[in-house]
């Protein structure tokens, strides 16, 4: 028996390459476990394989794959490349213009999916008139199902008292529907700050001295794509990498940049409630972003 290099590529139904699977490599009998990879950009992975009879499972959330795979390892290096196709969750959008499907997932603490969460949603408004029909306030209860899954149709820029009875919350979260078509009901229900747009976009140049200054209009969205108002100071802290170099005054609706020292440093956003985890934690998309002052 040899080693011989063994190629994986992962592709949805169109043929787009799926990035983040992980692959595990077992025994036929997928009881004896030899090594895993996860695949990248490109939809790829790669492995160094002895000439035997493997099976193959794959992982990602959201997407299903034909469990396992049966594949040998032949000496003949160009037989050992194997394309996998994957179903990724494609999620679902409103039937009417006016509303958002608000569509997600739920786990428990072990990643299992979590089957039979309550959910109960309350209009936050009174009376209203949407396209001269009336909307008369009431209360929703949706229950996740056997995958850990629900789905809601709400109106876009609604304003929701949601409330979760298994989280024992003494009161409702107060939640506002993204004005779109589709929206991660998690997302929906426990939004954090995730991208901003910066105009004009940066990098900045300023030159030394205390009347150059740049003015930055800043838009911001939450996680569930929701556009926060103005400069969300409520929501995002504004700041300098190196305040000797430049400074930000943030203002509702603008930031001012000014520089004070030659030299390069960064304008950054990050959140100020930190009390919702993302796992992986990622920064706000859209910054930092370079400031040479000169």
């Amino acid at each position: 028996m040899s080693f011989e290099p063994v190629d994986v590529h992962v592709a949805d139904l169109t043929g787009a390459p799926v990035a983040d699977v992980l692959v595990k490599i077992y025994d036929p009998t997928g009881t004896v476990f030899f090594t895993l990879a996860v695949t990248d950009e490109d939809g790829d992975a790669s492995f160094l394989l002895e000439t035997l009879d493997y099976s193959m499972r794959l992982y990602k959330q959201h997407t299903g794959f034909k469990q396992p795979q049966l594949f040998s390892v032949l000496a003949t290096p160009e037989t050992n490349a194997f394309s996998i196709e994957a179903e990724v969750f494609i999620m679902p959008i409103a039937k009417d213009a006016r509303m958002c499907c608000c569509s997600g997932f739920f786990r428990d603490l072990d990643g299992a999916p979590l089957r039979n969460l309550e959910i109960h949603i309350k209009a936050d408004f009174e009376a209203a008139v949407l396209e001269s029909s009336a909307v008369i306030p009431g209360q929703r209860h949706i229950r996740t199902d056997d995958e850990g899954y629900a789905q809601i149709d709400l109106i876009r820029g609604g304003c929701y008292q949601a409330f979760i009875p298994r989280m024992g919350m003494d009161h409702p979260r107060t939640i506002e529907v993204p004005d779109a078509l589709s929206a991660n009901l998690p997302d929906v229900l426990f939004p954090v700050v995730g991208r901003i747009m910066l105009d004009p976009p940066g990098p900045y140049e300023i030159p030394v001295g205390s009347d150059n200054e740049i003015e930055v209009i800043p838009t911001v969205y939450d996680s569930a794509g929701r556009e926060l108002t103005g400069s969300a100071l409520e929501d995002v802290q504004w700041s300098m990498g190196d305040i000797a170099i430049a400074s930000v005054t943030p203002a509702n609706t603008k930031l001012t940049l000014r520089g004070l020292a030659a030299g390069t440093t960064e304008l950054r956003a990050t959140r100020w409630n930190q009390s919702i985890v993302r796992i992986p934690s990622l920064a706000i998309e859209g910054q930092p972003v370079a400031v040479v002052v000169t």
